[in-house]
């Protein structure tokens, strides 16, 4: 594979204008990854379309993971186990089996259903013959049966577009798509070709409210069909790096209120955390958030464990996959009503 090429194709068909060094930076990551035979993850990332920037945090921490660990760790992307559905990363160290899971925000019927959509207007829209990348949202109720009126639409307004502009389809009032349009940087394209597209509905990450990242978590931990014991260790992590820390503590630890007890004022949380549903309790051990420490889809995380109390004897072997930046967990106290924080 020439990674090069594909860094800079990978990023041509966007609007993010990479930089070389970041071009470069994604090349060898690449080749990272295909030296530790995850190539399936190189290529995940190649033919993510409208998903790429869900897949650039996948790509990045499994660079993080490779990273920290020499060639003798076992560490495979999607494992073909026989599993019904296998989580995203399985590491085998000192004795210990590491399962991770990354959040996952979108329904996979809808996913799916969208794919497919996405696919037929691509192949339409190269039968218009204007040499430009355009962007396409999508609302919920956008079905199959919109799109050959979506490529007309297309081809009315690439007779005489605006860079930049947001175009809504079929109007502004009660728009079912936002279409937007830019050229390429570098390279030369001869038709009208679809560069990214997402869900028009969906709100940025950074308004991601408590129940939301909470209902992320519970969609990535359904991958767990077992729980965590002695020798197994069950993870979800996230892209954190535009929420909130405190959304992400009350959505694992539960939800913080303010309260008076012997006439002095405290905090505690709700029991309504992540870590208390009776379905994940003793499958998740924690929740790494991961957070970028650049401004740049191709990036190092530094990362924070959030962790399940059930488990928090168990911090040494959590120690052992990464160098967390952060180790927290809050335990109640029953008899006062109250929490406490440990962050390591």
């Amino acid at each position: 594979m020439d990674f090069m090429k594909s860094a800079f194709n990978l990023f041509e068909g966007t609007k993010y204008r990479a930089s070389e060094t970041e071009i470069q930076k994604l090349a060898s990551n690449m080749r990272m990854l295909e030296e530790r035979g995850m190539t399936k993850l190189n290529g995940r990332l190649i033919e993510s379309g409208r998903k790429i920037w869900d897949t650039f945090p996948e790509h990045n921490f499994a660079v993080k993971l490779i990273s920290y660990h020499n060639q003798d760790v076992p560490i495979s992307y999607e494992p073909d186990e026989g599993l019904r559905r296998p989580p995203d990363f399985k590491i085998e160290l000192a004795g210990l089996t590491y399962w991770i899971q990354m959040k996952r925000l979108s329904n996979l019927e809808r996913e799916n259903r969208q794919n497919k959509i996405v696919q037929k207007i691509k192949d339409e829209a190269r039968k218009i013959n204007i040499g430009m990348f355009f962007g396409c949202d999508m609302s919920e109720n956008f079905c199959e049966n919109d799109i050959a009126k979506l490529i007309d639409f297309l081809t009315n307004t690439s007779k005489n577009l605006e860079e930049g502009k947001k175009y809504y389809f079929p109007n502004i009032e009660t728009p079912k798509a936002i279409v937007d349009f830019w050229h390429p940087n570098k390279s030369k394209i001869a038709s009208l070709t679809l560069g990214i597209s997402g869900d028009m509905d969906v709100v940025e990450e950074t308004g991601l409210a408590k129940n939301q990242i909470k209902q992320s978590l519970i969609n990535a931990a359904s991958a767990f069909e077992w729980d965590v014991d002695k020798y197994t260790i069950n993870f979800v992590a996230m892209d954190a790096s535009k929420h909130e820390d405190i959304d992400l503590c009350d959505a694992v630890f539960g939800t913080e209120f303010e309260m008076f007890t012997r006439g002095r004022h405290a905090w505690s949380r709700e029991k309504d955390g992540f870590f208390l549903l009776p379905d994940f309790s003793n499958k998740v051990a924690g929740v790494i958030g991961l957070k970028s420490k650049e401004w740049s889809p191709v990036a190092d995380y530094s990362a924070t464990l959030y962790v399940n109390d059930v488990f928090k004897d168990r911090i040494s072997d959590f120690n052992k996959l990464l160098s967390f930046d952060n180790v927290i967990h809050f335990k109640m106290r029953p008899q006062m009503g109250k929490g406490d924080f440990d962050i390591g």
